[in-house]
């Protein structure tokens, strides 16, 4: 009796382990790298082809604790320039925006990082 009790309390707390594991991987803040990735697909910066031209990389500056509605604040530093006419451009703008990082499913179910312009300082 003793035995089972013992098995009992080893497959429940192998079970509890594992839900803790499943419920802590939507905890986690996205990686530098992800960020990126989140931004550039986002289609804010468009080098070259759009209004504003992206002429260094993208700089982490602070990450957020998560917010109550899921998200996570990014502060990041980008140099562009926009287009002033037709063919003039302006001086190099350092910028420091804050995006939301929220985690979503794309259409073919794999997870990934959306982000928000939330300001720009």
């Amino acid at each position: 009796m003793k035995r089972n009790v013992t098995y009992l309390s080893l497959f429940l707390l192998i079970i509890m382990s594992a839900v803790s594991f499943i419920g802590c991987s939507n905890m986690t803040a996205p990686t530098d790298e992800e960020v990126v990735k989140a931004i550039n697909e986002n289609n804010y910066y468009k080098s070259g082809t759009g209004v504003f031209t992206l002429i260094a990389p993208i700089v982490i500056l602070e990450k957020g604790g998560r917010n109550k509605d899921g998200s996570w604040p990014v502060k990041i530093k980008v140099i562009i320039t926009h287009k002033v006419g037709e063919d003039k451009v302006s001086a190099p703008i350092e910028r420091t925006p804050t995006f939301n990082m929220y985690k979503e499913k794309d259409s073919a179910g794999k997870v990934m990082w959306r982000a928000e312009l939330v300001g720009n300082a």
